[in-house]
């Protein structure tokens, strides 16, 4: 048995539409997790779900799981750096 995607799961908190504004939010790197998640009342956690697993994925436009890794590449090579400078 397989279980219903996205909005269609009876447990979807959030909207395919909700999950592209997330996503969109997150592309333009001036939204952290917490700042995403207050905006759609809901968890840090789930931001982060849904920016880093493939659980929405269905809801990807065409090119934006390649800009979404290259944008978290980014992030993270920022705060491995800023980690670097405060030692």
């Amino acid at each position: 048995m397989t279980s219903a995607e996205g909005e269609h799961n009876p447990r979807a908190i959030l909207t395919n539409e909700e999950v592209k504004d997330i996503k969109n939010l997150y592309l333009t790197a001036q939204h952290s997790y917490a700042d995403i998640a207050r905006r759609f009342g809901v968890r840090k956690s789930t931001v982060q779900s849904i920016i880093n697993t493939g659980r929405w994925d269905h809801a990807l436009e065409q090119g934006q799981a390649e800009n979404l890794a290259r944008v978290r590449e980014q992030r993270r090579n920022n705060h491995k750096l800023k980690h670097r400078r405060q030692s």
